[in-house]
């Protein structure tokens, strides 16, 4: 069964804006605007965690037929989601290790996350808010 997906512009925007904070290796505001959004208890840092977290969240959300791969085929068929997918589809492809065309769960996860590895200054695997604010100038 497919997942029923609604394509909204602000998802859209979301998904975009995690692919590129995930794989980026310069800061952009978006990005940076994004990986704040990762801090989910909101306690002003994000961590390896969190960031994996949202990496598995914007998975779940491409994986639409559950079948463990975001491909082509998890693609709505028609309409504005199909070329939103495809923005965040083709965003994803520097996690396809093997570039089979198809990302897995491991694969996404074991994609390197350069801007979070920059801006981890002293290696704890925590963006502080003072790391997050350094990489904003």
């Amino acid at each position: 069964m497919i997942k029923k997906i609604e394509w909204q512009p602000s998802l859209c925007a979301v998904i975009a804006g995690v692919m590129a904070l995930a794989f980026a290796d310069t800061a952009s505001a978006q990005s940076l605007e994004q990986l704040r959004e990762a801090d989910a208890n909101g306690d002003g840092s994000v961590t390896w965690q969190e960031m994996m977290d949202m990496r598995v969240s914007v998975f779940e959300r491409l994986d639409r037929n559950d079948n463990g791969v975001v491909e082509s085929g998890d693609s709505p068929a028609f309409g504005p989601g199909r070329s939103r997918f495809e923005q965040a589809f083709n965003s994803l492809r520097v996690a396809d290790a093997n570039r089979d065309g198809r990302i897995t769960r491991s694969e996404m996860l074991s994609a390197p996350a350069p801007l979070f590895a920059n801006g981890d200054t002293d290696g704890n695997r925590v963006l502080s808010a003072r790391e997050l604010a350094a990489l904003r100038r």
